[in-house]
């Protein structure tokens, strides 16, 4: 056999024809896919054949199609026309051609295909089994047994990788059914979208076998999954809606497996009742593959992840592992209905699956685990990372057009996921039970199918008005358009009139670094909840009433208590901030500094934390006054104001820490935090109260970087007491819950041999969790040239840090004072290295990018920067949003530096 290479040819020849898109002439609707898995060739080769069945929508003598990276044999690839079921009619091929930029195959006919009319085109490819983790590559572990590297091929297609594996339609609607059959050695087992139907010998390969698995239902290429490996699987106990469960992972691995079998089937059925939709497929299989570039993906039937993300050991991994664990099975089996049954029509509308997915998700936590108090604290944690993120003018809106499949990967972000989720929340809230119901409904019309958001607010707005939870002039889309359309958020103004017992309230567009002369015109359909002092509730979160563009401007509250404090965004339902004139701050103040402040909810007092300092930090409320309401948290004894509010203060800690006043910084906190450290001092003893262990491991952490008390002594004895004992690996003394806060100062206060002792650790440990724990501690050493080595080994092939953990080492030493010059010295010095270690994908740069940019302080940095990101815009063109953003946020840093440093330095000094 012959392997020809296809011609290549240039964008222009083929631009006028198509552009970027599939032009939609034909459309798939069954696949064919054999695919013969080589893993112990040392070319780590694949190979294969598809057959795919289309249909012709409009006649024409091309077909277009994705390839990419894939060996074509031009001389085996057929078109025949479907006459009858036993008859085919070959058609005579032209040209076969591969425009590189486009991924596009382009095979052109000696006559038009004919409207209404079915054909079958076959092509054979090969390719080979990278270690980029995308596509279909290979990935390897130590089996600890035989102590051998063991190799496994498994895919990940998102978003646009499936044409690297097989040439296919490769875009979210051209939906079909796939029959997959596997080649592989006798000793590997294979694992597809579907249940296996038969395995029987491949004759052309001795010790060779097919896996011939049942046919799909109606999907995305994306969401094609396939796995060969000597994996093993634990099995689920049945459930009543008779779904089988398995969990695949290494031998070595699977009593880590567990949570995974608890939490998957539960969250399973508890969607099918939520949704009122059965979970269409026979079987949920999930596999903890050991290199992954996501955290998991949702394929149908097939849900892989990292190891960090589906294993749990519970006498090792933390109680916060377990919470992320839990949360992510639930965020991909939301998939299963969101993004698989109903997809979105392209990628403008990511947010349909990504947003649904986490939302859901945190319900799914919520519903099996309410004791965790997972959702109220989700939320809040989304919200905080949108008014973030969403402040900068280089946001982008949910709903984002998309051009080039470049744009694709950089909106996997917090607007796409968070943003996403949150204003789902706050609809379900102003909709109520029409919200279960609406979505029903859609998923109804549209399962196997796919949908744009109008198709949501349709089915919304049709219960919604059915069930009387909406005014029949007001539809969904008018409201939700505004959130999703346009990028940002609203600031609520409110100035109230005291003599009269009024309140007006005005909306505009919040921003951390003010436009010059620019003209403010967004505006958006808020749904606004409120209490008072004299009468305070904080359950209604139904809106008592709507700002929207018609009245920004005129809208009043009435009949207030002048001494009594007005509170808007009732537990935080709406994605936006509030602000108020300065007597109502001075009224909050007061009850939080006083014995009365568990009178405002847990939620809105970590709320009142969050806006008041972003309201400081861009100059819209007075420091003094900040700083005043947050010293309120020494007689704060909950987990969610603590946790938000030391976050806010950890921004500053961050930007401090680089001057000469960061010793004023650190006795303003050791005076905030000594109060409540007194309840936690005995570091080794960890609440069994989910909320009060979070507490205790974030005080605890605060109190040894400042040394109050014992607590860095407490710290480093546990750590030698570790090192004294006869097998480290196999008895740590050190609570599981505490293993970051201590491994990370005993590295810090340590030299190499502690680093060298940790890094052992590191190696020898089977636990995915604990390994990732580890990974960021040795991120925390001051020897410059350990950490300059472990950057090396972050982009070396050959080292112990696997490719998928490469920007997590780099994002976590420069995190630290010292770690942040030497990574981002080495990101500019070896940008080109990175780039191409990470298989020329520049939007994995995007996370380099903004650690980095984070914690720019001063003009001449900024300046610098900027000419860095000017000289290398052919790696960053990939991640050209997250190099925008970056640029604003060390803007915002630099104002906020020119405009607060003196008044902060001032005042933490008094």
């Amino acid at each position: 056999m012959i392997w020809l290479l296809l011609t290549v040819v240039g964008v222009a020849e083929v631009s006028a024809l198509a552009g970027y898109r599939l032009p939609g002439n034909v459309k798939p609707t069954h696949y064919i896919l054999e695919v013969l898995t080589e893993l112990e060739d040392p070319n780590f080769k694949f190979s294969g054949e598809v057959w795919i069945k289309v249909e012709c929508i409009e006649p024409t003598n091309t077909i277009i199609l994705h390839s990419k990276q894939l060996n074509i044999t031009e001389e085996e690839t057929t078109v025949k026309e479907i006459v009858s079921k036993d008859e085919l009619v070959p058609l005579s091929i032209t040209s076969q051609k591969l425009v590189k930029e486009n991924d596009f195959l382009i095979i052109k006919l000696g006559q038009n295909l004919k409207q209404g009319t079915m054909y079958i085109l076959h092509i054979a490819f090969a390719g080979s089994l990278q270690e980029d983790l995308a596509g279909y590559y290979r990935s390897s572990y130590i089996d600890q047994q035989s102590n051998s590297t063991k190799w496994l091929a498994v895919t990940q297609f998102e978003a646009t990788d499936a044409r690297k594996a097989f040439p296919c339609f490769d875009e979210p609607e051209m939906k079909a059914k796939f029959t997959v059959r596997l080649a592989h050695k006798n000793s590997f087992k294979a694992v597809s979208n579907m249940p296996l139907s038969k395995t029987v010998p491949y004759e052309k390969k001795e010790d060779y076998a097919w896996s011939h698995f049942e046919d799909s239902v109606p999907m995305s290429t994306y969401l094609v999954a396939y796995l060969v490996s000597e994996f093993e699987f634990k099995e689920a106990p049945a459930r009543h809606n008779n779904v089988t469960f398995r969990i695949w992972s290494r031998k070595d691995a699977l009593s880590q497996t567990e949570l995974a079998q608890d939490v998957g089937p539960k969250v399973l059925e508890y969607y099918e009742t939520y949704f009122d939709e059965k979970y269409p497929l026979p079987k949920q299989d999930m596999a903890a593959i050991p290199d992954f570039s996501a955290g998991a993906m949702e394929n149908w039937g097939l849900i892989t992840y990292r190891e960090t993300a589906l294993l749990y050991d519970d006498k090792v991994s933390s109680k916060v592992s377990q919470d992320r664990i839990a949360y992510v099975i639930a965020h991909e089996l939301a998939h299963q209905w969101f993004g698989n049954l109903v997809t979105m029509k392209w990628w403008t509308d990511l947010w349909l699956n990504e947003g649904f997915a986490t939302y859901v998700g945190t319900l799914g936590v919520e519903e099996l685990y309410p004791e965790w108090g997972y959702l109220k604290e989700s939320m809040l944690d989304y919200a905080r990372f949108v008014f973030d993120l969403d402040s900068l003018v280089s946001s982008h809106p949910v709903s984002k057009e998309i051009g080039h499949p470049d744009e694709i990967s950089q909106i996997f972000d917090t607007i796409s996921y968070k943003k996403g989720c949150v204003i789902l929340r706050m609809m379900h809230l102003f909709l109520g039970d029409s919200f279960k119901l609406g979505v029903t409904k859609y998923l109804r019309k549209h399962k196997y199918g796919n949908a744009e958001q109008d198709d949501l607010w349709a089915a919304l707005t049709e219960q919604a008005h059915a069930d009387g939870n909406l005014d029949q002039s007001l539809t969904v889309k008018e409201v939700m358009d505004t959130w999703t359309v346009q990028t940002g958020y609203p600031l609520v103004t409110v100035v109230r009139d005291y003599e009269k017992g009024t309140a007006k309230l005005t909306q505009k567009r919040y921003l951390q670094v003010k436009p010059e002369g620019a003209v403010n015109d967004t505006c958006w359909w808020i749904p606004i909840t409120y209490t008072t002092q004299d009468k305070p509730d904080f359950k209604d979160t139904l809106p008592k009433l709507w700002m929207n563009c018609a009245n920004r401007d005129t809208v009043e509250l009435t009949k207030l208590d002048p001494s009594s404090w007005l509170l808007l965004n009732i537990d935080v339902g709406g994605l936006y901030r509030v602000h108020y004139d300065e007597q109502n701050w001075k009224l909050i103040s007061d009850t939080l500094n006083s014995d009365k402040y568990t009178d405002i909810s847990t939620t809105n007092r970590a709320d009142l934390l969050m806006t008041i300092m972003d309201l400081a930090w861009t100059g819209d409320i007075a420091y003094e006054q900040a700083l005043s309401l947050v010293s309120y948290l020494a007689r704060e004894k909950d987990w969610l104001p603590w946790k938000i509010g030391l976050n806010k203060l950890g921004a500053l800690n961050k930007i401090l820490s680089r001057t000469p006043s960061y010793s004023y910084f650190k006795d303003f906190m050791t005076k905030l935090i000594t109060p409540i450290y007194q309840e936690y001092n005995k570091l080794a003893i960890i609440p069994e109260q989910h909320d009060k262990m979070k507490l205790h491991i974030s005080i605890s952490k605060w109190a040894v970087d400042l040394e109050i008390g014992d607590s860095l002594k407490q710290i480093q004895e546990l750590f030698v007491k570790w090192m004294e004992t006869e097998d480290p690996d196999k008895n740590n003394p050190i609570p599981k819950d505490l293993r970051t806060n201590v491994y990370c100062n005993s590295v810090w206060y340590g030299g190499p041999h502690i680093w060298d002792f940790l890094f052992k650790r590191y190696q020898n440990s089977n636990v995915g969790t604990e390994k990732s724990t580890i990974m960021y501690a040795l991120a925390c050493s001051r020897d410059i040239w350990i950490l300059n080595r472990y950057l090396e080994w972050s982009i070396d092939e050959d080292s112990d840090v696997r490719k998928q953990d490469s920007a997590s080492v780099f994002s976590s030493i420069a995190r630290h004072s010292i770690g942040y010059y030497v990574a981002c010295d080495f990101l500019q010095r070896r940008i080109k290295d990175i780039y191409l270690y990470h298989s020329s994908k520049g939007h994995r740069l995007g996370s380099y990018i903004e650690t980095c940019a984070d914690s720019i302080i001063y003009e001449d940095e900024l300046k610098k920067w900027k000419d860095f990101i000017a000289a290398n815009k052919e790696y960053l063109k990939e991640a050209q949003l997250a190099t925008n953003q970056s640029i604003e946020a060390a803007l915002a840093n630099t104002k906020w530096y020119a405009n607060h440093y003196k008044t902060i330095t001032k005042l933490m000094k008094s």
